[in-house]
Parts: structure tokens; sequence; C-alpha cells
């Protein structure tokens, strides 16, 4: 009987652990100038000069690819094209420079235009991370400003996703990864092919619910997670790597 609840259980959560994504953005092709921004987006502030440029060409300040977008004015928005029932946001962000408490705001709207700011960032972190947001079903734009004060300190954005919905597991066969021990005392090794990667982890136990999250960018193609510090048990690792989403299930035993 517990083995058959516990099976169950595992269905429920595989279920649901896929989105699927209804807006994608990674700059690709962004040069600073209106016509390389895709069709649907807006994006209020352009430039190409030395000086002014909006967009990032170093690895630091991109996540998985370069470019990478740059706020480096006041009042500068990013609006994304329409979507309908979506549940999740996710994008990478990285403050640049002496860090300061400029505000950057995320905004949603369900008419297009009255906006409600669902998360302030003050400061931005100056490690460039993954940030994940719920979205409500009613939402159908989302938007991004930042405002500058005059000391400076710039912020970069990049691959923007919002999603919603389970969909099957993404093809990674172009791709070698391989997650080991599936029973372990805690630590579990992540290695890939890929010299970067961008990873995203939400550990979930057998009820379904959220004891551990991580957000990381691989670079030499091994990376560590401990899971030490949980009860024993079998746990889904709910995972997005490079924008796939899979699972895999471990055993943390002692």
């Amino acid at each position: 009987m517990i083995k058959r609840l516990l099976t169950i259980a595992f269905a429920v959560i595989t279920t649901n652990v896929f989105s699927q994504v209804l807006v994608s953005y990674d700059f690709t092709g962004y040069n600073g100038l209106p016509a390389s921004i895709p069709a649907g987006w807006t994006i209020t502030v352009n430039d190409t000069s030395a000086a002014g440029k909006t967009f990032y060409t170093t690895a630091g300040s991109c996540a998985t690819s370069c470019p990478s977008y740059k706020f480096n004015q006041t009042g500068a928005t990013i609006i994304t094209p329409s979507f309908s029932n979506a549940t999740h946001l996710k994008f990478f962000m990285k403050g640049n420079g002496n860090t300061q408490l400029n505000p950057f705001k995320v905004y949603t709207t369900a008419d297009g235009t009255n906006w409600t700011n669902i998360q302030t960032y003050s400061p931005v972190s100056l490690t460039g991370s993954f940030y994940t947001l719920s979205l409500n079903t009613s939402d159908i734009q989302v938007k991004f400003e930042y405002i500058k004060d005059s000391l400076g300190f710039n912020v970069a954005l990049d691959d923007i996703t919002i999603s919603n919905g389970p969909v099957g597991i993404n093809n990674i066969s172009s791709e070698s990864l391989n997650i080991y021990p599936t029973i372990s005392t805690g630590a579990i090794n992540i290695e890939s092919s890929a010299e970067k990667k961008a990873i995203e982890i939400s550990v979930i136990n057998v009820i379904g619910k959220e004891v551990k999250r991580f957000n990381f960018i691989q670079n030499n193609g091994k990376s560590i997670i401990n899971l030490s510090e949980l009860p024993d048990g079998v746990y889904v690792l709910k995972m997005t790597i490079n924008g796939q989403p899979f699972t895999k299930r471990v055993v943390i035993k002692r």
C-alpha cells in the first residue's frame, strides 16, 4: 500500500513538473538598434554608441550566451508580447558596477493598461542568477523597469521565459548529462558535456512540496549539489538546464 501511494505521488509530481514555454527571449541578434528587436517585444531604450550601448557581450553578464540587455538609463523598460494562462516567469539578472539601491521592478498587467508591481529588487545582486516569479493566469504581459540614480550601477537582463502547463520532456540527446549517485547520503553530482550551462533545480518531496532550490551557472561541466540536510527519503529533482526541463529521482539514505 505504501509503495502504491509513493507511485501515485510521483506520478502526480512528474505530471506537473514540465512547463510549456509561451514567450521567450534570449536577446540573440540584439545589437542596440530597434530593428533588431523581435516582433511583439517593446524595448524603450536602445543605443549602439560605445558609451551608452544597451547590450552586454561579456560572458559574465550573460546567461547561457551573449548578448544580454543592458539597463543603463533610468526609466528604461522592456515589455513582453501578450500571452495567456501563464503561471511562471523566469529570467537571468546581474548587477554591474558599484552596488547602489536602484530599484529594478517587475510588473504584470491583466488588461495592457494597468500595471501591478509584483517584485522589486534593490539592490540587484552582483552575482548573476536566475529568478523565478509566479504569475496569475489572468496576466497577459510582463514589464521590467529600472530606476537608475546618478551614481551609476547597471543591470544585465537575459533569458526571459514565460511558461505554463505540463508538457513532455524536451529532447536533450544532443548533450550528454549524467546525474549520480541516485542513492546518496547527500551529495549529488551533475555532469554535462556542455561548456556552460544555466541550471535551475527544484527539489520536491513525495507530497509534492519544494524543499530546496538551486540556481547556478555551470562552467566546467561538473557541479555538486548538497542535500545532506534533508531527511532520508525519495525526492524528485525538477531541473531546467539551458531552458530544457526534465526530472531525476534520487534517494537520500544514511
